[in-house]
């Protein structure tokens, strides 16, 4: 494999695993990076990793998704409809505060949190409230008490993990067990309520590669590798994590921010 095509199945897995994996994409994307000093690829490759990414959480849990649409579009009241519907409008309102603020701190965020510094900060931080959340919550509530309320606090801290070093599905799933949510109903709504905000993420990342006119077509192959590592790496992070956590706490999550944030922050004064 060339160099370049290695440098993008390197991303895409990195894409693909930490999506999902509660240890932060955005930020194992800026320490590669940083580490081999390569370049940014662009925002036509941020949009070829959401959409991969985003194919992933359609593909897993693709009967969810059926339901859903089923429930759309039929009118039947029945229990397993309604159920569906409402999870609908759960993932919506959990959309919302990502949306809003995305597009308000977005330039902030990419002006200042791009470094190893900060990145390795909030991943401190971040293993901190997993431990104490993971070991301090009474875990007890499926999908069906997932409420109004809830939906908001857990969208409200999937709109946090647009920093660097934090990740989204950890705050999401760390946020569903504050609010008593088993681990791993916690987790499938994390994963669901994913679907649009990473499908708006890469519209907007394709909407500027294309203002840009920043697409190569003579790339094509780099992009495929990219998507289709990212694609596979990330529905098996999916298949990995749902599993993990119906026997599992975040314990091994908390571990490894801990240790590899303190060491970053050692490699950046010191190295």
């Amino acid at each position: 494999m060339s160099q370049p095509l290695l440098v993008a199945a390197i991303l895409g897995l990195v894409q693909g695993l930490t999506e999902f994996i509660p240890i932060s994409s955005s930020g194992h994307l800026v320490i590669i990076r940083e580490l081999m000093g390569w370049a940014d690829q662009g925002n036509f490759f941020d949009a070829v990793l959401h959409l991969a990414t985003l194919a992933a959480i359609l593909i897993y849990f693709w009967r969810d998704w059926l339901g859903m649409l089923n429930a759309i579009f039929k009118k039947s009241p029945a229990r397993a409809h309604q159920a569906d519907r409402r999870l609908i409008g759960l993932i919506i309102i959990a959309t919302i505060p990502a949306l809003i603020l995305g597009l308000w701190l977005e330039p902030w965020i990419g002006a200042n949190f791009r470094g190893i510094l900060p990145v390795a900060l909030l991943m401190v931080v971040m293993s901190i409230i997993f431990w104490l959340v993971d070991h301090r919550s009474v875990l007890k509530h499926d999908l069906t008490k997932l409420n109004l309320a809830r939906a908001l606090g857990i969208g409200l801290a999937q709109a946090f993990a647009m920093l660097p070093g934090v990740s989204r599905s950890g705050s999401t799933i760390v946020t569903g067990l504050y609010m008593e949510l088993k681990r791993e109903a916690a987790a499938k709504f994390s994963f669901l309520m994913a679907a649009p905000t990473i499908a708006l993420a890469g519209g907007y990342s394709l909407y500027r590669s294309i203002g840009e006119g920043a697409i190569n077509s003579s790339d094509y192959l780099f992009w495929i590798v990219a998507f289709g590592v990212s694609l596979l790496s990330g529905w098996l992070a999916i298949r990995f994590l749902m599993n993990f956590l119906k026997t599992h706490s975040l314990d091994v999550f908390t571990y490894y921010l801990m240790i590899a944030g303190l060491a970053l922050i050692g490699w950046h004064f010191l190295g």
